[in-house]
């Protein structure tokens, strides 16, 4: 009995071992001392309790891509293909219910490369260093968590994703290099640091039984849609709402204010705002009295 069971196991893994595929990432480190490579690797934790009325779950999927790690004639490498993982977690209540996740991606497919380096870091692939001495490079990285809980007939939900861009970093002959994203060169640098294109953006939402709200956003901050320079003020029952008027039969200036020469004032003196007609009989008077005192004989 004890014999046959040995025989069905070794048949099993017989059979497992002959199915099995071939790995997608190939490691490979001549000449180098210290070198640590990571090839692709999946796995998938979770766990979930359930009770009356009551459950709970939480998971954390996490894969290390695809692609080949080289590192020759060098001294402390670490190299790792892409990462991704999609942590998670929900809770239920009588019909309440919450969530949150976390889903994060650094690189993707690509090989890493070292030669002749010391002290270099690679991890999401499509990484190059050589001759270099303290180059970390990270490929593409991009995270999105999202968050939501529901209640008594409401929910909200909220999410943010951030991100760096490009693919590829390479360093050659460089001190001190960190290089996140990709599209990265740095050639014959001391104490460089580079960077991919950075994106940013977020999304809330709120529904009652009453409506829904939802905010977003995407780079930069939401703009308010156009409108009217300025609005009427409206009046507020139990306040008093004072308005001026001007008056436009009496107008006045202030004493010294310009008026445009295009709406001109008769019966003013320019500049002044004083009444013509007054001038102008003073003026009369005093021209009839030199008159009349320059024609009196003298004696």
């Amino acid at each position: 009995m004890r014999s046959k069971f040995v025989l069905v196991i070794a048949a099993l893994a017989a059979i497992t071992l002959g199915t099995a595929q071939t790995a997608l990432a190939d490691n490979d480190a001549t000449g180098s001392i210290g070198s640590v490579q990571v090839g692709t690797v999946g796995v998938s934790p979770s766990v979930d309790v359930s009770q009356t009325g009551t459950s709970a779950g939480a998971s954390a999927p996490t894969s290390v891509g695809s692609g080949d790690n080289t590192a020759s004639n060098s001294i402390g490498t670490v190299q790792a293909g892409g990462v991704s993982s999609t942590p998670s977690a929900s809770v239920s209540v009588a019909g309440n219910s919450a969530s949150v996740s976390a889903p994060t991606t650094v690189g993707g497919g690509g090989d890493n490369t070292a030669s002749d380096s010391v002290g270099g870091v690679q991890v999401g692939g499509g990484n190059s260093t050589s001759g270099s001495v303290g180059a970390a490079q990270v490929g593409a990285a991009q995270m999105s968590p999202v968050a939501g809980a529901s209640i008594l007939g409401s929910a909200a939900s909220a999410s943010f994703t951030a991100g760096i861009g490009g693919s590829g970093n390479d360093a050659t002959d460089s001190v001190g290099v960190a290089q996140v994203g990709g599209g990265n060169t740095a050639t014959t640098s001391f104490l460089a640091a580079q960077s991919g294109a950075v994106t940013a953006g977020f999304t809330a939402g709120a529904t009652t039984p009453t409506g829904a709200v939802t905010v977003s956003a995407l780079g930069t901050p939401a703009t308010a849609p156009a409108g009217p320079a300025t609005t009427a003020a409206q009046p507020v029952p139990g306040r008093r709402v004072t308005a001026v008027v001007p008056n436009r039969q009496s107008p006045r200036n202030t004493f010294g204010a310009n008026r445009p020469a295009s709406a001109p004032i008769l019966g003013q003196l320019p500049f002044t705002g004083l009444g013509l007609l007054f001038f102008a009989a003073l003026g009369v008077a005093l021209l009839t009295t030199g008159v009349r005192m320059r024609a009196r004989p003298t004696t």
